[in-house]
């Protein structure tokens, strides 16, 4: 039996974001804390750098599988919300480093850019729910 594109979503969303806590709270105490191992030397300081990352590419993947796992409605509904959200993270984090540039403006760091995608697909997605264009 298969699961509905729902819960196959749910769970590779789960699965991926627990590797990406894992992978940040072991990242924020090798590189910060005294570790019995030591300071990573390269290239496990890079492989250790780039770690987080690699769950990113886990979410995006499982959202890609979920538009093609959908039927047309849900999937035109999920492009578009994907594609609002994308814009909306550009706009923002444009705007962000615009204003770290020249207005000497820290407000946070430029790798919770998923975050922010994340956090502007939760705005956007109420405001998308039906939301279809009558082209006549």
């Amino acid at each position: 039996m298969t699961k509905a594109p729902l819960t196959r979503y749910l769970t590779g969303m789960s699965f991926w974001m627990v590797l990406y806590m894992a992978a940040i709270v072991f990242n924020g105490f090798y590189f910060r804390s005294t570790s019995p191992l030591g300071v990573p030397q390269a290239p496990w300081l890079y492989v250790f750098a780039v770690m987080p990352s690699l769950p990113v590419g886990g979410m995006i993947w499982v959202m890609l599988r979920h538009i093609e796992d959908s039927d047309e409605y849900v999937r035109g509904q999920l492009v578009r919300r994907y594609l609002i959200a994308t814009g909306l993270t550009l706009l923002l984090c444009s705007a962000y480093t615009f204003l770290e540039n020249y207005a000497d403006v820290k407000i946070f760091e430029r790798l919770y850019v998923f975050a922010v995608f994340c956090a502007c697909l939760a705005v956007v997605t109420p405001f998308t729910l039906g939301a279809t264009r009558n082209p006549s």
